[in-house]
């Protein structure tokens, strides 16, 4: 009898434990549930930040620096450096489209940039690639017949959040320039364009 009784408490014993084992460990699974779908949560709301972007200003100032392509001995065609502003609209799904104006510092002179600036931005992830087309005209006023052009400037680039609605924009392009007067007078024979690697680096606010 006292056999009995010693096996009887032992089995409750064992049950009673058994049940709070299994208690713990399911209040740790859920536990550990709600902290990954926490984590899922943040993790997920960090890496995509744009998922509800719609369309909205913004604005680019960069600096850029460029060296000059093959024939590099007329003026203008060395190299440059010098800065430019856009301000302008981007649209739901990536394309932005705006105007800007810059300086532009070469070897023998100087020409202020006016240009319809295009841009489409991939993706909606914090670090963005883009493709870029700025083209206008560059303006000289020492001597505006001679070294005025007209220019385009494709490039790619990638922009990197540092604030909210800020980033720095990061991009290579290839520039050339073309002297306007091929278009006016078709017996023009002299050098028609200089092309440029070109470098910029900006911020980037309001996308």
């Amino acid at each position: 009898m006292p056999i009995l009784i010693l096996l009887t408490a032992s089995f409750a014993s064992a049950q009673v434990v058994t049940e709070r084992c299994w208690h713990l460990d399911r209040l740790q699974f859920l536990d550990h549930k709600q902290d990954f779908w926490r984590s899922h949560k943040v993790f997920t709301t960090a890496a995509q930040p744009y998922s509800g972007m719609g369309g909205g200003l913004y604005s680019l100032t960069e600096a850029q620096y460029g060296f000059g392509l093959e024939v590099i001995e007329p003026p203008f065609a060395h190299h440059v450096v010098g800065a430019t502003t856009a301000l302008g609209y981007s649209f739901p799904g990536g394309f932005a489209l705006g105007g800007g104006v810059g300086f532009l510092k070469y070897n023998d002179g100087y020409t202020i940039p006016l240009y319809a600036d295009l841009r489409y931005f991939m993706g909606r992830q914090r670090v963005r690639f883009f493709v870029a087309m700025p083209a206008g005209f560059m303006l000289n006023f020492e001597n505006f017949r001679d070294y005025s052009r007209v220019f385009g400037n494709p490039g790619l680039g990638l922009i990197v959040p540092v604030l909210k609605n800020t980033h720095l924009s990061f991009s290579v392009g290839l520039l050339t320039q073309i002297d306007r007067e091929i278009f006016e007078n078709p017996e023009f024979n002299a050098a028609w364009h200089d092309s440029f690697i070109n470098l910029k680096l900006g911020l980037l606010f309001g996308i």
